[in-house]
């Protein structure tokens, strides 16, 4: 039987594992804590079930949206994994060199192009750029077929493209 050390894997993805869970939580910051807490527990607790098959961060963010899941629920709230209007989680980078005021308004642009986009189609997006998880990682943790998770991301691309086009950028890339 496989066992893995599960500790250093928790540490080196943290920050990542912290983002999905403040998305999955709706950009409740003391839930995500909760959320995120409760799912090391349950990593550490089963760490003898992962088996390296499939990449620890896709095995991680899997259990972190079921406790989140399961987290709305016993808050009697209906369970939405979308994120909020006009608060798009930082992306990490080093934005020092931007005005706020410039930060704020990126946030609004993009945060109005996603909201041309399903909550699917957001989902993906979302765990592809963000936590750059591949389409078949994004069908692991959304329990969707990779066939599916495709059809989302492309369309959400054409969407996106639309919409940036229309505003006179010609390239997204």
């Amino acid at each position: 039987m496989y066992h893995s050390n599960i500790k250093p894997k928790l540490e080196e993805h943290h920050k990542d594992c912290f983002g999905w869970a403040l998305y999955c939580c709706d950009q409740d910051k003391e839930m995500s804590y909760d959320v995120l807490q409760n799912s090391y527990l349950k990593m550490l607790e089963r760490q003898n079930t992962f088996k390296g098959k499939a990449e620890f961060k896709t095995w991680a963010f899997a259990i972190i949206k079921n406790t989140a899941i399961d987290a709305l629920r016993k808050r009697n709230k209906e369970f939405r994994i979308i994120q909020s209007e006009n608060n798009i989680p930082d992306a990490y980078y080093d934005a020092r060199f931007e005005s706020e005021f410039d930060q704020k308004l990126k946030k609004l642009f993009f945060s109005e192009a996603l909201n041309q986009l399903s909550d699917r189609q957001r989902q993906i997006m979302q765990l592809v750029f963000y936590h750059d998880l591949s389409l078949n990682q994004s069908a692991e943790v959304l329990n969707l077929s990779p066939g599916s998770v495709r059809k989302y991301y492309d369309r959400a691309k054409k969407v996106l493209t639309d919409w940036f086009q229309k505003r006179g950028i010609a390239e997204l890339y």
